[in-house]
């Protein structure tokens, strides 16, 4: 079954593509006790709530309805040594209660969007670094990037994408998938790919990093 694009995340799709195979996502923490594992559906990852309360909520802590995007709030139901209620995440996601075709009829966890201290504000419009990344994947030309962000003058970000690729890439292109994907299109610069990778590298770490948050 073909996964719905706001469940589906690309490098899933693109490892399906390159193995021919199913890949499944889960989704956990030590915290929770349990995790979030999708189905043979793969539409989620389905919520036990014998295990754990699960909630999409807002800054204030008010709880979103079905498909809105919030922080993962959980309450381990199991823990007993150092319970927990209403864990913050601090992972962005949407919680989706229609029907899955596998039978289960619990909610389902789509895929983490974004980390709540990275929200980016640009042009009237809430960003995560992970929600450019994924629609950068799906640009073929693509073969890394990295994003920075700044405060400008009147409080909002600067946002700034920087793509890497030793081959011919259409700035353009980039550009305009990111508007059409995103409704915004923040700033973007095309560098070769070596030059790129040196900077993600200097970060240090045992990951390339692909956010600079100079805020």
């Amino acid at each position: 079954m073909q996964k719905p694009d706001h469940l589906r995340a690309p490098l899933a799709r693109d490892l399906c593509d390159a193995w021919d195979a199913p890949v499944f996502s889960s989704y956990g923490a030590t915290e929770f006790e349990t995790a979030f594992c999708e189905c043979s559906a793969q539409q989620g990852g389905h919520v036990h709530p014998e295990l754990m309360l699960t909630e999409i909520v807002d800054d204030a802590g008010n709880v979103l309805p079905d498909g809105e995007p919030g922080e993962v709030v959980v309450t381990p139901l199991g823990v007993e040594g150092f319970p927990l209620v209403r864990f913050r995440t601090g992972d962005i996601a949407r919680l989706h209660a229609g029907h899955c075709s596998c039978g289960w009829q619990t909610p389902r966890l789509g895929a983490i969007e974004g980390r709540l201290a990275q929200r980016l504000k640009y042009k009237g419009t809430t960003l995560y670094p992970e929600m450019i990344f994924h629609v950068l994947q799906e640009i073929k030309s693509v073969e890394t990037c990295y994003v920075e962000v700044r405060s400008a003058a009147d409080q909002t970000d600067e946002v700034r994408v920087v793509v890497g690729s030793d081959a011919a890439v259409d700035t353009k292109e980039i550009t305009d998938f990111l508007q059409a994907r995103l409704r915004v299109c923040p700033e973007v610069h095309v560098k070769d790919k070596p030059s790129v990778v040196q900077v993600m590298e200097a970060a240090g770490g045992r990951k390339l990093q692909r956010f600079f948050d100079f805020r």
